[in-house]
């Protein structure tokens, strides 16, 4: 029979209710009061605590932005991945590895590790909690659901942000690396950016520049995110470049080698590869060489110059196209200038001379323009200056003239130094109509609904002046007596100009003098009629030429690539 409580039953239970109830209260009164007015807790300083926490995990849990070419393919992101560990001892629970040989059987389905040596590493009598080495990091997130669904006690995980790059191979100097440090202003871990890109926007991917913006203004800042880059690299271009380095590199192995395509009329720079360079996720080869070439390099640019010395000269209207000059050699001062075949090709005219990249025509123009002058229209070209391009460590050249034979000489490309990016620049006037163009990497920010602008940095050459030298770019590749003429393409008409520039002897005054001591160039415009795309490939010094002269090996790399760009139009 059920039995029912009386009401002093009740009472008595309701009396001891509101006694529990009370005590509780008056416990919980003094707690509070303790920390409102110690603000400590077991010797922890909550505000700071909270400060520190607060931040931490706003910024632990962001995402740093993710890097994508002009088509919106990914290069750059964030992965979460796993290393695994076992607690064999365990005195704060009961979660601990319970059957050993079980345990190593079932692991061994997705370590790269035997079961014996799975079940050594378990069998350890001196641990309380063991690793797996490097079979047991990096483990991916669906590996990690397959290894939990098989519930094995003991098996546990600690999750780790890295940058995963999507090809190993891939603009590396100019993408760069971000890893993860400790960031001792902010308290906590994050990825940073080291070379390159990640480097050069490390505040905007990474969410730290707006999270900073936001607490100096007193605005809640209460969850860090990076923005998403789009760049104006095209990933199928860049790939197959990548992949023509690769067996350049390897078959004539050159000190370096690099190249360069850029959408003329925008200043877009769609492709940017360079040898040697490094595995985006291992860094596998950066100790080779650490520098961007694009913007951290500068060298003597050799005859790619002469372009813009006819161009400027034409403008000044210093000499006629008919008109005719002695080739061979000219005196300069106290030295001679001589031609490359050293004897020269008799009269000839100045529009020829640049085909046949006369050393002795340029030299007569810059003396008729006034070694001065010159060095003023490369200065106003951008030439000894940053290019602005807010990659890390750009240098500006070299533009510094000890004397004036070395100003005259730059005519042809030796006695100052530039980097790629200022000779892309520079050469955009030539395929443009005279404009110059800014390169630019930077499609658009995903923070931003503003897409690409390009920028115009002036109008140094009259559109007539670009379009005459266009010409002749032409004749270099088509004439018999072009030096261009590797360069001449089935499937596109080609203008082109090509360099071979002495190196600087490191070990003392003057230059290199070996057979192939020499930085070979071509800068080429292509369609020819009316120009959308600029290469530009440079290489020093191969060191098994095989026989082949610098512009029939650039040739291995210009013509499959123009082909691959015309197609994929």
């Amino acid at each position: 029979m059920r039995k029912f409580k009386t009401n002093s039953d009740t009472r008595k239970n309701v009396t001891t209710l509101a006694f529990l109830s009370l005590a509780v209260g008056v416990l919980l009164i003094l707690r509070f009061g303790q920390l409102m007015i110690n603000k400590t807790v077991n010797n922890i300083d909550l505000v700071e605590y909270g400060q520190n926490n607060d931040m931490g995990s706003s910024i632990t849990e962001a995402r740093r932005g993710t890097i994508f070419d002009q088509n919106g393919q990914p290069i750059a992101m964030d992965t979460t991945s796993y290393s695994m560990y076992a607690v064999l001892n365990s005195s704060w629970d009961d979660n601990e590895v319970v059957d050993t040989d079980y345990t190593a059987r079932v692991l061994s389905n997705y370590l790269d590790l035997t079961q014996d040596e799975i079940l050594t590493i378990l069998l350890n009598p001196d641990a309380n909690q063991v690793e797996f080495g490097e079979a047991g990091k990096n483990i991916t997130p669906d590996t990690k659901t397959l290894i939990d669904n098989e519930n094995l006690p003991g098996i546990k995980f600690d999750s780790q942000v890295k940058r995963q790059y999507v090809n190993d191979y891939f603009a590396s100097h100019l993408i760069g690396y971000a890893v993860t440090e400790f960031d001792e202003e902010l308290n906590t871990t994050v990825l940073k950016g080291q070379i390159g890109i990640e480097s050069g926007l490390d505040g905007r991917l990474s969410g730290i520049d707006q999270y900073k913006t936001n607490l100096d203004n007193n605005i809640q800042a209460d969850y860090l995110s990076g923005d998403d880059v789009y760049l104006t690299l095209d990933s199928r271009l860049q790939n197959f470049m990548e992949d023509l380095l690769d067996i350049n590199y390897k078959r004539y192995q050159p000190e370096e080698v690099s190249a360069y395509l850029v959408e003329v009329e925008t200043g877009r720079l769609l492709t940017a590869a360079q040898r040697p360079s490094f595995n985006l996720n291992t860094r596998e080869g950066i100790e080779q060489k650490w520098t961007n070439m694009l913007v951290e390099e500068a060298f003597e640019p050799g005859s790619t110059i002469k372009i813009l010395t006819l161009a400027t000269s034409y403008d000044l209207g210093l000499y006629q196209p008919s008109e005719t000059f002695m080739s061979g050699e000219v005196a300069v001062y106290d030295q001679i200038v001589r031609d490359y075949n050293l004897y020269g090709w008799g009269e000839i005219t100045f529009d020829e001379g640049l085909s046949r990249s006369s050393n002795v025509g340029v030299v007569k123009l810059v003396e008729r323009m006034g070694e001065d002058k010159w060095v003023q229209v490369l200065e106003e070209l951008g030439f000894g200056k940053s290019t602005q391009s807010g990659l890390p460590n750009e240098t500006e050249g070299s533009l510094q003239f000890d004397n004036p034979v070395s100003k005259i000489m730059s005519s042809f490309g030796q006695g100052f130094a530039a980097s790629p990016i200022q000779l892309l620049q520079a050469y955009t006037t030539i395929g443009n109509d005279g404009k110059q163009m800014k390169i630019q990497y930077i499609d658009r920010m995903k923070s931003s609904q503003n897409t690409f602008e390009s920028e115009v940095l002036g109008q140094p050459i009259t559109e007539e002046a670009a379009d005459h030298v266009l010409g002749l770019m032409v004749n270099t590749v088509e004439e018999s007596y072009g030096t261009a003429q590797d360069f001449k393409n089935q499937t596109v008409n080609i203008a082109a100009k090509t360099g071979t520039a002495q190196i600087a002897d490191p070990n003392g005054n003057g230059y290199l003098t070996g057979d192939y001591d020499y930085y070979f160039s071509v800068v080429a415009f292509f369609p020819a009629e009316d120009p959308e795309f600029m290469l530009y490939i440079s290489m020093k010094q191969p060191n098994n030429p095989q026989g082949r002269t610098g512009s029939q090996i650039l040739s291995e790399i210009f013509h499959p690539f123009v082909e691959n760009v015309m197609i994929n139009q």
